[in-house]
């Protein structure tokens, strides 16, 4: 599953950053993102728009093109 089909306000952890660009991977792990780390889907603007998730007690946007490329398993 990808992070963009995450249920909003549910939780996953982050199993593969490595489909995300290189920008975007090192300003996740500059904000503490990284593999195993705990997510929880905040919003999902619409048309397309800024993905919101909450990552460590702070809230970060990512853009939905990068969002699904991000792959994430739930605990259940």
């Amino acid at each position: 599953m990808v992070l963009t089909e995450l249920q909003k306000g549910k939780q996953a952890r982050i199993m593969d950053l490595s489909h995300v660009s290189p920008s975007i991977q090192r300003r996740l792990l500059d904000l503490g993102v990284d593999e195993g780390t705990t997510v929880c889907i905040k919003g999902l603007l619409p048309f397309q728009g800024p993905c919101m998730i909450e990552v460590c007690g702070q809230c970060i946007s990512l853009r939905r093109n990068d969002a699904s490329c991000i792959k994430v398993y739930t605990e259940e």
